[in-house]
């Protein structure tokens, strides 16, 4: 058989098979998307795509309280899907768009009402690209979730922050307890508040990194102080810990404004965000040294010597400090390489 006509038989069967199949099912990739707030509670979403790949591009899935105010398809153009919706009320933070869509992913670009333009990428998870609204800095929907919101986000930002909860232990082990720890307390709230502030608004700015590297060395710093003055030390730390605690709260407060700037702030809910968010700090905080001196009078209810108790507030500030000292080592090398 000739090669020529074996050819043209192989370029015919390829043409049929590629007519056969969507252009799209081999092509999964990243488009980019529009979700535009029109007015308040009204929505254009707009998948950028070329017309070959629009047939991936199908019905988002909204929240219940939403409805598609256009053609449930979409209106197809020569490059883009167009999706039109209302919801009352409108999109908030607690929201999740679903798009059922045969993409890897989608560049999405939010416009607020009011608000500049946010951008992320939404990837495929499963069979879909869900897009968590918060992320993409939507409002709380009224002063109360906010407040709600940002309460709740600093009481687990301190819980899960071990590096912040060491520091305040090690500081229960230098005052202890009575008036000088309600002073010291105060310090380091008042301290990280003010940092916390300026760094929200932009008067302070400093990479992260060397910021969580100077929180371990101050754990380092507590515990090093600690274990001087079991030996016999006498320091300004045991003299004055809120002067202390008030010093390194400057500190602090600037790894809680990163924390903040993670979880991302709509413009217009920053003071509130700014105040609630501290608010949560405070009380997971409390809540903390709360357990902390139930636990102490428990010990002393069973009626450890006091070598015994100083055995065991030794193995605590050594384990503290050691941990402290990785951290240090670990986060100083990261800003090397």
């Amino acid at each position: 058989m000739p090669k020529g006509f074996l050819f043209a038989l192989s370029a015919i069967l390829l043409n049929i098979l590629l007519l056969s199949t969507p252009s799209w099912a081999h092509t999964l990739g990243v488009d980019r998307a529009d979700l535009i707030e029109t007015r308040p509670g009204e929505y254009r979403l707009t998948a950028k795509v070329p017309r070959r790949i629009a047939p991936a591009i199908v019905t988002p899935i909204l929240p219940d309280r939403c409805a598609l105010t256009g053609s449930p398809n979409g209106e197809r153009g020569g490059y883009a899907v167009v999706f039109t919706f209302e919801c009352a009320p409108s999109l908030t933070a607690e929201d999740t768009l679903v798009l059922p869509w045969k993409r890897e992913g989608t560049l999405l670009t939010v416009r607020w009402s009011g608000q500049d333009p946010v951008s992320r990428l939404a990837k495929r998870e499963g069979n879909v690209i869900e897009v968590a609204l918060d992320e993409w800095l939507a409002g709380s929907g009224t002063p109360f979730k906010a407040a709600k919101r940002y309460t709740v986000l600093g009481i687990e930002h301190i819980l899960v922050g071990v590096d912040h909860l060491l520091f305040v232990l090690a500081l229960l082990f230098v005052v202890g307890g009575g008036w000088m720890l309600v002073k010291t307390i105060t310090a380091f709230t008042v301290a990280h508040s003010i940092t916390l502030g300026l760094a929200t608004f932009g008067y302070v700015s400093l990479p992260s990194a060397p910021v969580e590297a100077a929180i371990a060395l101050s754990i380092v710093f507590l515990a090093s102080e600690i274990i001087g003055h079991a030996r016999g030390r006498q320091s300004l730390t045991f003299r004055a810990p809120w002067l202390v605690a008030f010093a390194f709260g400057l500190l602090h407060g600037l790894g809680f404004a990163g924390a903040l700037s993670e979880i991302g702030l709509p413009p217009n809910e920053v003071p509130v965000a700014l105040l609630f968010f501290n608010v949560g700090v405070e009380v997971g905080q409390l809540l903390f040294v709360g357990a902390i001196l139930a636990l102490s009078w428990l010990l002393k209810q069973l009626s450890f010597s006091r070598f015994w108790a100083g055995v065991a507030q030794g193995v605590v500030v050594y384990a503290v400090g050691t941990i402290a000292a990785y951290w240090l080592i670990e986060r100083t090398l990261a800003m090397l390489v």
